[in-house]
């Protein structure tokens, strides 16, 4: 029966919707979840099932975050099982990703500028989450998920920013009120991009890095890369609705445009994901970007509940 769904999918779809809804996600996770997508057809009826009792989610969602605050569930419980979902006819208990914790959130397609307690100001791009903790010693701001711009207010304390990879400090030129950078997670890499004034990029586990105006780098927990040139006009194109790539692999692309639309966009096969990506995309019309990709690339959309799958056309 096509309504009937697997109660081992069931659960597997639930663990998978949580941890594609937590921010970062790493690239192998979601490979693996494509692998996992594309079992069977029960599979992709549990992953539609899951992503609509998430939109019921807005009435339990206080007393998670009271269950939060009082440290009775932790994200990793939630991840490994430890949190079950308990599905009636109408009703649910969700958990929420680590992102409603967060001082200031966006929604999918939602830009947001804000003004720190310090008068530095911010833009949130889409799906972003942002926490600071502003002391006599130091501006600790943290970067929970998505992409932000920052332009430090003039302050002696150093302004750091912290994402699940490392931290970034403004240089001299960025704490007297001279800069300005924007910051990017996607899956477990920080993009950074210094665009007035320096920056040094501290991986947790690694050497710093010192990144000049006009150059990008991305980091993990153990390296930076390499800084590379970047224009500004096109690392902030998000700020006019715009969205540049250059030679990046469609899993990147999608991975971006998902904080653009709602649902989960998902390549399946390693070879659909690798495709490389050069192109210049309106983020007011994803569905049309995603359109144009099939188009140039010779791949086939399907769209569910939630879902969009990329795979190859024939």
């Amino acid at each position: 029966m096509a309504g009937v769904i697997d109660e081992d999918d069931r659960a597997a779809a639930m663990r998978w919707f949580l941890l594609l809804n937590e921010e970062p996600v790493a690239a192998e996770d979601r490979a693996a979840f494509a692998r996992w997508l594309a079992g069977g057809e029960g599979r992709v009826a549990a992953y539609a099932r899951a992503e609509e009792l998430w939109d019921r989610f807005g009435a339990v969602q206080p007393a998670w975050q009271r269950m939060q605050a009082r440290r009775r569930v932790s994200r990793r419980g939630v991840l490994t099982g430890g949190v079950a979902l308990m599905a009636g006819a109408a009703a649910s208990q969700l958990v929420a990703p680590g992102r409603l914790l967060a001082d200031e959130t966006t929604g999918t397609g939602e830009r947001r500028r804000l003004v720190l307690a310090d008068g530095s100001r911010v833009e949130l791009g889409g799906r972003s989450a942002l926490s600071t903790r502003l002391d006599g010693s130091r501006r600790l701001v943290t970067l929970e998920a998505g992409e932000a711009w920052f332009r430090p207010a003039a302050d002696p304390r150093p302004f750091v920013l912290r994402t699940g990879q490392g931290l970034i400090t403004a240089t001299a030129a960025t704490t007297t009120g001279a800069g300005a950078f924007d910051v990017k997670r996607r899956g477990g890499v920080t993009i950074a991009a210094a665009l007035e004034g320096g920056l040094r990029l501290h991986p947790a586990a690694g050497a710093p890095v010192d990144l000049a105006a006009g150059h990008r780098s991305a980091f993990d927990a153990r390296a930076a890369g390499e800084p590379r040139p970047c224009r500004a006009q096109e690392v902030l194109a998000w700020r006019r609705d715009r969205i540049v790539f250059e030679d990046e692999t469609l899993a990147a692309v999608v991975e971006d445009l998902e904080r653009y639309r709602p649902g989960r966009i998902v390549p399946v096969g390693a070879r659909v994901a690798g495709l490389k990506v050069t192109a210049v995309f309106d983020l007011t019309r994803p569905d049309r970007a995603l359109d144009i990709l099939a188009e140039t690339l010779d791949l086939r959309i399907r769209r569910l509940a939630g879902l969009a799958l990329i795979t190859r056309a024939g």
